[in-house]
């Protein structure tokens, strides 16, 4: 039950701040000027987990919800304040590209002794492009993290020599040369039940970070005002979400993903998938419980194997008469042993998730590894209808390739899901080019323009004063059969077959828009700016 409660923040210089970088811009209409990204990689309090067992003073640090809590904070102030030997920033995700540069540049400068590196699947893939193009970071680990960090540390906190020779999986800097260690360490089972996921008692105002939602949305009310807003709203909308870790890995090749199993060939030199025990999830369970989560979800389905693994965890959980929110995301079909398991222990907000991306059984064996036909997805989905079980069908808008034809029989089964079950719903989502995924690597094969492929791609697209994921989607395609389009254009075609044909909340986004700009005339809400770096 190790980090379900938050210590006292303890004062003095630290050996290891750890710190998680939020989008701080993010712009849609409806919303205005939100932070994004606001939600860790499930990792990171687990790193400082490693760190404050191995006896380093170690904090985490996530910088979104300090600028949510006092639009005042100062990095730089805190850097000056704790004096941190080392500095690691999490990117993981990469929509967090700018503000790492950002925050990089600035502890470079407020801490100009300290070993500042950075870490995640992003940073992983763009190891070295990033120490080219950002002096202020130092070296970059790619792949799993735990022993790198460990070793990193004694160098830091130890001889203070800055010979990174002996860390593995590092990239790092040594008189003007990059030099690339080897890539020998993986994380292991027996590593992987070890770690403890839930020290929120090593994260600055951790009691604080449940409440953060995913969209925190900037006002220039007093701050106090502006957090119990976004408080209420969020709670509206949604409960309180955890990522349950369960495994690493992947054996899938979706051709967005860049998580999938070339990716962590790539970056972690993982073939396959490894589980953490089911004590050990159930623990975690218990810490988030206590910590004041009502649910969690669950994005690691490497099937078939996960099936054994999950109905085995379900039953546990009905056993011991543990009641928590499930959201599952399945990334192929289930067995209906699955789902009659996680119907017994499913509460009315939980829900399994599966995304068949299109509505064509030809497009989407081209573009899904684990296929099914549409008759197979509507079997499932009426078993769990009979289950009570709650479903949500996610379509892709600008699947590579697609035709006018086939998006028709993306509405029509979208049409077929909905008016023939009754806990069923469908969404879409517009997908935007991640490092690393398929069609990244190989935009040809997928007959799509590519505007991202490096590190400073990324950058210069972030940095836009009106960019979120839905408007600025890093490539353009021959959707419908036509010839590639001004991306400004494709983009805004892109969100508005979302908006006709999956949204029923037309009325609102237009009524919000329209407060949003009478509120940046009163001067209660902020206009977009840009983010250029330095």
């Amino acid at each position: 039950m190790q980090g379900a409660k938050e210590a006292p923040v303890e004062q003095g210089v630290l050996d290891c701040l750890l710190v998680h970088v939020a989008k701080s811009q993010t712009y849609y209409p409806p919303l205005n000027v939100y932070q994004s990204s606001n939600q860790m990689a499930i990792g990171l309090l687990a790193l400082a987990d490693v760190a404050d067992r191995e006896g380093y003073r170690v904090r985490v640090l996530h910088e979104g919800l300090e600028a949510a809590i006092d639009k005042r904070f100062s990095f730089s102030d805190y850097l000056h304040q704790r004096k941190p030997r080392t500095i690691g920033f999490s990117l993981h995700f990469h929509h967090a590209c700018v503000d790492m540069v950002r925050l990089a540049t600035e502890a470079r400068s407020a801490v100009p002794s300290a070993t500042i590196f950075t870490g995640g699947f992003t940073a992983s893939f763009f190891a070295r492009e990033i120490l080219e193009a950002v002096p202020a970071v130092d070296a970059v680990i790619q792949g799993d993290a735990e022993e790198p960090l460990a070793q990193l540390l004694q160098v830091t906190c130890g001889s203070g020599s800055h010979d990174f020779s002996g860390v593995p999986n590092l990239v790092w800097r040594r008189n003007g040369e990059f030099v690339e260690n080897p890539r020998s360490y993986q994380t292991s089972e027996e590593m992987l039940n070890s770690l403890v996921y839930t020290r929120f008692d090593l994260l600055e105002h951790g009691r604080m970070y449940p409440k953060l939602p995913k969209a925190f949305i900037k006002t220039n009310l007093p701050s106090k005002l502006n957090l119990k807003l976004n408080e209420k709203i969020s709670a509206e909308r949604h409960g309180m979400f955890w990522g349950l870790p369960v495994g690493r890995g992947c054996v899938f090749r979706c051709f967005y993903c860049g998580g999938g199993a070339k990716s962590q060939m790539r970056i972690n030199q993982r073939k396959g998938v490894i589980f953490r025990s089911h004590e050990k999830v159930i623990e975690t369970i218990h810490a988030l419980k206590e910590f004041g989560y009502t649910g969690c979800y669950v994005s690691f389905d490497p099937h078939p194997w996960s099936h054994e693994y999950f109905v085995k965890l379900f039953h546990m959980l009905r056993e011991r008469k543990i009641k928590f929110d499930f959201l599952y995301s399945g990334w192929g079909l289930p067995s209906n042993e699955f789902l009659d398991e996680f119907a017994k222990i499913a509460t009315p907000r939980s829900a399994f998730l599966i995304s068949p991306e299109t509505g064509s059984d030809e497009l989407r064996r081209k573009c899904k590894t684990n296929f099914y036909t549409n008759q197979q997805l509507l079997d499932k989905l009426e078993h769990a209808d009979r289950l009570g079980l709650r479903t949500v069908c996610y379509f892709c808008i600008g699947v590579a390739g697609e035709t006018e034809t086939e998006f028709t029989k993306t509405l029509a089964l979208k049409n077929e899901i909905e008016t023939r079950f009754q806990l069923a719903k469908t969404e879409a989502f517009l997908i935007e080019m991640e490092p690393g995924a398929p069609w990244h690597l190989d935009p040809e094969r997928y007959h799509i323009h590519q505007l991202r492929r490096s590190f400073t791609d990324f950058v210069r697209d972030q940095s836009s004063a009106w960019y979120s994921s839905m408007s600025h989607l890093g490539y353009t395609s021959e959707f419908f059969g036509s010839s590639a389009i001004d991306p400004a254009v494709f983009d805004q075609k892109m969100l508005k077959l979302r908006c006709k044909h999956f949204c029923n909340q037309n009325l609102k986004c237009y009524a919000m828009r329209g407060v949003w700009s009478l509120s940046r005339l009163a001067g209660i809400a902020p206009r977009p700016k840009n983010q250029l770096c330095q």
